[in-house]
C-alpha cells in the first residue's frame, strides 16, 4: 500500500524491469516525478460548465480526469500555474460560477508510482522478451544475465 510506504518509510526505491529507476524520500519522489497539482471542484446551480471553461482558459494546459454531476476532478501540471493562482482564481470566482468546494493537492505517491509502472514491460533491458515463467530455460543460457560469474551452476526447479 503507497499510503502504508508514506506513513512509516523514510526513504522510498522504485525498480522498474529489476533496475532502480529511484531513490529518496517521499516528498522527494512526489517532486521529481509527479504531475503537478490535483484540483477537485464542487459546483452547484446551473452546472459545471462555466468551471470547466474557467479553469481551461486559465490553467493551459489542465485535464479534466473525472466528472460526476457536480464534482469535476483536473490534473494541473506543475508548470502551467503556481499554487497562489490556482487559489486566486477559484476564490475569483466561487460566486459567479457557484463553486461550492474546491481542493488543491499535490500528486500523490500512488500516481508517481503508476508513472513508472507505465514503463513496465516484459522485456529485458537488452530488447530480448523475457521468458514465461513457466518455459524452461534452454541449457547453457543462465537464468540471471546480470551475474557473470561463470564459477557457479543455475539450475532450475
Amino acid at each position: 500500500s503507497m499510503e502504508e510506504c508514506e506513513a512509516l518509510c523514510t526513504r522510498m526505491a522504485i525498480m522498474v524491469n529489476g533496475r532502480f529507476r529511484c531513490l529518496g524520500s517521499v516528498q522527494h519522489l512526489k517532486n521529481r516525478f509527479g504531475d503537478g497539482y490535483t484540483v477537485v471542484v464542487r459546483v452547484g446551480g446551473p452546472g459545471p460548465e462555466p468551471v470547466e471553461s474557467l479553469m481551461v482558459r486559465r490553467f493551459p494546459g489542465i485535464v479534466l480526469k473525472e466528472r460526476h454531476g457536480g464534482l469535476l476532478q483536473f490534473q494541473l501540471p506543475s508548470r502551467a500555474g503556481s499554487l497562489a493562482s490556482i487559489f486566486s482564481v477559484l476564490a475569483a470566482h466561487r460566486g459567479p460560477c457557484h463553486i461550492e468546494d474546491y481542493s488543491v493537492s499535490q500528486t500523490t505517491l500512488d500516481q508517481v508510482f503508476v508513472h513508472f509502472a507505465r514503463e513496465q514491460s516484459d522485456e529485458e533491458p537488452g530488447g530480448v522478451a523475457a521468458p514465461e515463467q513457466d518455459a524452461a530455460p534452454s541449457p547453457g543460457k543462465k537464468l540471471t544475465s546480470f551475474l557473470e560469474d561463470d564459477s557457479y551452476q543455475e539450475t532450475t526447479v
